[in-house]
């Protein structure tokens, strides 16, 4: 079964009659997608049920958002009502987005006394995917910095159990914020969630601010992942889906066996991918990260390049313009190519369809893999 009928069988148990789960920290995940924007003020604190019932009275027409978002808001409608979510409690609700920085997240005390605190990832603003651009050579973004001020601002004094999560940007976030917080705050927390989320460089990797995080660090991806396999991670839980092109990316084709993910095998794509991407990492130096960056964007924008989809089809034009660019090293030029092949070679199987469904994952999927 799949999210929503995991919702349908199980809306009427609560979680003092079936205990709390993956599946559910997984979907407190998502949630954080949700456009709260019109329905939390500060300091508000409002049920679930409450929340759901204001949404629909400030989006009561055709969901217009994009695509993380409307899927937020399709899951929100789907929990509202239901025994098992309409008393979890939101609140320190929190949403920016300018161009510099999208960054949005949402505390859930989904029983008494234990908190899921949840980190949107990206929701397809420009700077939600150009803010990680930055992250090829600055380990702290803007939105990381965020999430690590969230916590210790609403959790320093706190006495509750939390578990921090999110899916992909979201959870590359939580665990950055947790292993950046206070004392204080990490003391309380019991697990961190990430739901087929990037991972950190490799000098983070092997810190000893992330040994004091990693036992907690529940990483959970698709058969197929293209974005959770992207640099280090570790305690990965492969899981079944019923899509495997980059649309697994989205937690509603994984496939919920009772109160658990089925378990899967990595794919060998995604093997290769992880390997490739690494290898081409490695090669760059800071500074020619850094150039990537700032002309990686104007390169693609001059090609009218939108989707992975032209990537393959505008290749040849994207050459060109990269040959005809004075103000770019030849580094610089060869990185963007040798990205490009990469990146046409994975998708190569994917139809038309899916790739314009995704565009919000192919930017994640390209910014992530320069780090």
């Amino acid at each position: 079964m799949n999210i929503y009928q995991y919702i349908k069988e199980n809306g009427n148990f609560s979680f003092e009659e079936k205990k709390v789960n993956e599946v559910d920290y997984i979907i407190f995940s998502f949630l954080s997608y949700a456009d709260f924007t019109k329905v939390f003020e500060e300091n508000d604190k409002y049920t679930l049920q409450e929340v759901g019932r204001i949404h629909k009275e400030k989006l009561p027409g055709k969901d217009t958002n994009v695509i993380a978002v409307k899927e937020g808001n399709k899951l929100l409608r789907a929990m509202m009502n239901t025994k098992r979510y309409k008393d979890c409690l939101l609140y320190n609700h929190i949403y920016i987005s300018n161009d510099n920085i999208q960054f949005g997240a949402i505390s859930i005390e989904y029983q008494k006394n234990k908190v899921y605190v949840s980190f949107e990832g990206t929701d397809q603003s420009f700077s939600g995917w150009k803010e990680n651009f930055i992250l090829s050579y600055n380990n702290l973004t803007d939105s990381h910095k965020y999430a690590i001020k969230y916590l210790n601002k609403y959790f320093t004094w706190n006495t509750k159990e939390l578990i921090i999560g999110g899916h992909s940007k979201g959870g590359n976030l939580a665990l950055v914020g947790s292993m950046y917080c206070n004392p204080l705050v990490r003391f309380h927390i019991k697990n961190i969630y990430g739901a087929d989320s990037p991972g950190i460089l490799e000098k983070e990797y092997h810190s000893k601010r992330y040994q004091k995080v990693k036992k907690k660090f529940i990483h959970i991806i698709p058969e197929s992942s293209i974005i959770g396999i992207l640099l280090y991670n570790s305690n990965n839980k492969v899981v079944k889906v019923t899509n495997k092109t980059i649309l697994s990316h989205n937690i509603f084709y994984w496939v919920i066996e009772k109160d658990h993910f089925a378990k899967a095998t990595l794919s060998p794509l995604s093997k290769e991918l992880n390997k490739e991407i690494l290898k081409w990492v490695k090669q760059c130096n800071r500074e020619d990260k850094e150039e990537f960056v700032n002309n990686f964007d104007t390169i693609l924008k001059k090609a009218k390049v939108t989707t992975i989809l032209d990537l393959k089809a505008k290749k040849r034009k994207i050459i060109e313009l990269l040959y005809d660019s004075k103000d770019m090293s030849e580094t610089s030029k060869k990185i963007i190519i040798d990205l490009i092949n990469i990146l046409i070679k994975c998708f190569k199987d994917t139809k038309k369809e899916e790739l314009k469904n995704a565009i919000n994952n192919f930017y994640t999927i390209i910014n992530k893999g320069i780090k």
